[in-house]
């Protein structure tokens, strides 16, 4: 087995030479003398030349995976190396035969679902450039379960059979994700974290998840393989928003599907202004005085947009001077007795999303 040493020492001369084939120069040509070549690192040569290293493997493997058992086309190989990280896009350009380069694309999916595990929640865009939304992370909650081993809004229906299509409502009030999806809302996307379970070693093929009443087979969601039993995804995925509901569809060799919703998208809520008075505690002005009593600040997450001044009723001496940004002004004209005084703020907040 290769160690990343190993396959960095390997690969440096045939990336070297692809550039320099890319550049019109022969691999000689582009060399320079030792003490002054900079050695490129093999993986950043490889992102840097990604597409013409997908190109090259699709080209001298997509043929041989049309004739295996995997069910892979190579439309659907392209995917999978696009995805992947440099090192296994480097070890899967080392491949000498079908079956380690299956090995490869398996370990490569497998990396991607233990980085999942470890990371939690997988959110890949916040947001639609093209709608005013506002994104909501929740407790994930099973919108999907073929199999029936959980609890779902969707529980049971077996596997998916080749290019069947199935529709699920995402709406507020389902079910088992009453708490998540509150009653009433509508969300015009969801964030979904996606299980692709095949139905058996020799099933692979892809997911595909659209507003319900599209039209599939332009795009993969999601690419499973038949000897990885767990293939996941995180997708945002668009509603059909006049009935609510997505529509999937699962091409190739079957598979069981689960789908968590993660967050959703909603329009902003349009609520209107409240407000609330608080008010100081009496302060006594003392005897022949001027003396500003303070408007109490507001709680958190509300702004103080007035306020009022008020006194001790039918106190002649006591009266108010002026208001101003921090508070009340009065006079005390008694030379003997104190006057109460009580500054008030009016706090006003926006609430909802």
């Amino acid at each position: 087995m290769f160690s990343l040493a190993d396959l960095r020492r390997i690969t440096r001369p045939l990336v070297a030479a692809a550039c320099a084939g890319a550049l019109g120069l022969s691999y000689a040509a582009a060399q320079v003398p030792a003490e002054s070549r900079t050695v490129p690192n093999a993986l950043l040569s490889i992102d840097q030349n990604r597409a013409t290293v997908v190109d090259r493997i699709v080209a001298d493997w997509s043929e041989a995976f049309a004739k295996s058992d995997a069910g892979i086309d190579a439309h659907q190989l392209r995917t999978l190396l696009e995805g992947m990280r440099a090192d296994h896009l480097l070890a899967a350009s080392l491949a000498g035969t079908l079956n380690g380069l299956r090995q490869v694309i398996a370990g490569s999916l497998a990396a991607q679902e233990a980085t999942i595990g470890k990371a939690g929640t997988i959110f890949k865009a916040l947001g639609d450039p093209g709608d005013d939304v506002v994104y909501t992370p929740v407790t994930p909650c099973r919108l999907v379960e073929t199999r029936g081993t959980f609890a779902a809004v969707y529980q049971g229906g077996g596997p998916f059979s080749s290019n069947e299509v199935r529709n699920y409502a995402v709406q507020g009030g389902n079910g088992v994700c009453l708490a998540q999806l509150p009653a009433g809302l509508n969300p015009s996307a969801v964030q979904l974290q996606v299980f692709g379970i095949p139905v058996s070693s020799a099933a692979s093929g892809d997911i595909e998840i659209l507003p319900q009443g599209s039209t599939f087979g332009s795009t993969a969601t999601q690419i499973y393989v038949g000897n990885v039993a767990f293939n996941t995804v995180s997708t945002t995925a668009k509603i059909n928003l006049a009935n609510n509901q997505i529509g999937v569809q699962v091409r190739g060799g079957g598979a069981q599907l689960a789908m968590d919703v993660v967050g959703y998208f909603a329009a902003p809520i349009a609520t209107a202004l409240q407000c609330t008075p608080i008010s100081s505690a009496g302060t006594l002005i003392p005897a022949s005085a001027d003396f500003t009593v303070a408007f109490p600040n507001c709680a958190s997450g509300y702004t103080r947009t007035g306020g009022s001044c008020s006194g001790t009723a039918n106190v002649p001496s006591g009266y108010l001077v002026e208001t101003n940004a921090t508070g009340c002004v009065f006079r005390n004209l008694s030379a003997v007795a104190t006057y109460s005084a009580t500054a008030t703020s009016t706090c006003c907040r926006i609430p909802g999303r």
